[in-house]
């Protein structure tokens, strides 16, 4: 019997690819095409929630643009002329997008900007331009590098969209969550440099630490951080645990209830930015 797809399996093995993955995201509402530039599971940052396994700081292996190409093609080929939407995903499954995201910190590899190149040129040639939206999930610490501007905006004249992680400000918070060093001075570089170049929603999962939920202190920090961005971000989406973690942690975390999530959303929508929450 054909695998089926949801939100809650996004297991980048069940077919055989090695950068390209199909996967039915809740926040695209529908089937996303994956890009997977992290095939060594090796990321800058290494948050407590990652549901990838074997998960180890450090930058991408050499991609294989060749071979990246053939199976964008091969993908595109079984959604867009094939049955794959009928036997893997629900009735009424559309083709939301095609994703940067992947094992690890997409703009950490030297190939990135080719790999957007590729994507561009396949979304011309399936006649996908009005259909489709490109989009770079990431944790922002490399979007004011020039190279990463350039890349990025080869796209200036289709649908694109940056989903910019913060899930704290507070530096204590940050290095508990995302176990990284980070200062907010480069957080807002990397967040000013990410609306100069694209369409950005602000991507935060919300946790449960140790039985306690967000602080109001933490959220406090977060609205006042993106306050003078309102009239310059198009989202902010909120969830919470999708899957397990794989990751070690002395921490004890949980996924937030509905009751919850919606909870830190109405606090949050004092702000004049659109927040979506997802469960």
């Amino acid at each position: 019997m054909p695998t089926k797809l949801s939100a809650v399996n996004h297991d980048r093995r069940i077919f055989k690819s090695k950068y390209i993955y199909p996967v039915v995201s809740r926040r695209a509402d529908g089937l996303s095409i994956g890009v997977n530039l992290n095939t060594n599971n090796a990321c800058n940052w290494q948050c407590i929630y990652c549901e990838v396994p074997n998960l180890k700081r450090g930058k991408p292996e050499p991609i294989d643009l060749t071979l990246l190409k053939e199976e964008l093609i091969y993908w595109l080929n079984q959604v867009i002329n094939k049955d794959f939407l009928d036997k893997h995903t629900e009735p009424g499954t559309l083709l939301r997008d095609i994703a940067f995201s992947g094992n690890g910190e997409p703009t950490a590899a030297k190939e990135f900007g080719a790999a957007v190149k590729i994507v561009m040129e396949q979304i011309h040639s399936f006649q996908l331009e009005s259909k489709v939206t490109i989009r770079l999930i990431t944790n922002g610490s490399y979007l004011d590098h020039s190279s990463t501007q350039k890349a990025w905006g080869q796209l200036e004249n289709l649908n694109r969209e940056i989903w910019f992680k913060i899930d704290a400000i507070d530096s204590i918070e940050s290095k508990r969550i995302n176990q990284i060093n980070i200062s907010k001075k480069s957080v807002l570089s990397n967040l000013k440099s990410s609306i100069k170049i694209s369409p950005t929603i602000i991507q935060t999962c919300v946790l449960k630490i140790n039985n306690e939920l967000p602080s109001m202190q933490a959220i406090n920090h977060y609205i006042e951080f993106l306050k003078p961005f309102e009239n310059s971000l198009k989202a902010i989406h909120l969830y919470s645990l999708a899957r397990p973690t794989e990751q070690q942690t002395s921490n004890f975390i949980e996924r937030l209830s509905y009751d919850e999530l919606q909870s830190v959303a109405e606090n949050i929508k004092q702000l004049n930015i659109p927040v979506l929450s997802f469960i």
